[in-house]
């Protein structure tokens, strides 16, 4: 057995992450970018909800939670549109990209997740889920005048509708850390009925 560092979440397809990857690649351009740590294109998932490090014996039960509460929810889509930052956009910490359409599904989703991994004795979110896609992370070293630089960036860029996310499957994935960056791979996998 061993430790694992594990989350629950939807995967997008390559064709998705490329987009992504352009958009970064816009926001890469601009010298105070040197500021963000961005999350490798192929690493970009729909979090529902982080678990954290667990032990490995318990992945049977964390996707016996994760099939329970899939009951009752259909296949849904998402839009992938917008850019912002959390927790504003004068104070960036996470540079995003937002997600339109069927948000009240993977709203509930999300809480039907929480309230499983909770039983099995998970400490809760204490923010309102709020979906999107993360980009990247600002160091923790920016001065709050080159973060506001950031922020009015990320606000003043334009990507309209960039695709969409066609969410049928949650899986548990596995996040480990390595040398050239977090490799991920799923653990198992529940379907959207």
């Amino acid at each position: 057995m061993g430790t694992l560092r594990t989350f629950i979440a939807i995967e997008l397809d390559d064709t998705l992450k490329s987009k992504l990857e352009k958009v970064q690649h816009k926001l890469r351009g601009e010298p105070i970018s040197g500021f963000v740590r961005w999350v490798t294109p192929s690493g970009i998932h729909l979090t529902l909800k982080f678990l954290g490090d667990m032990d490995s014996a318990r992945t049977p039960h964390i996707l016996s939670a994760v099939k329970t509460a899939c009951a009752g929810i259909e296949p849904f889509e998402l839009a992938v549109r917008g850019t912002g930052c959390f927790p504003n956009w004068k104070h960036p910490n996470v540079i995003w990209v937002g997600l339109v359409g069927q948000v009240q599904s993977v709203t509930l989703l999300a809480r039907k997740v929480e309230e499983e991994c909770a039983k099995l004795g998970f400490d809760p979110e204490e923010r309102p889920f709020s979906p999107h896609l993360t980009l990247g992370r600002v160091r923790q070293d920016m001065a709050p005048p080159e973060r506001g630089q950031l922020g009015e960036l990320v606000r003043r860029l334009d990507i309209g509708q960039i695709g969409v996310i066609h969410a049928d499957i949650v899986h548990l994935m596995r996040s480990e850390l390595k040398a050239g960056g977090a490799v991920y791979s799923s653990l198992g996998s529940v379907k959207l009925v």
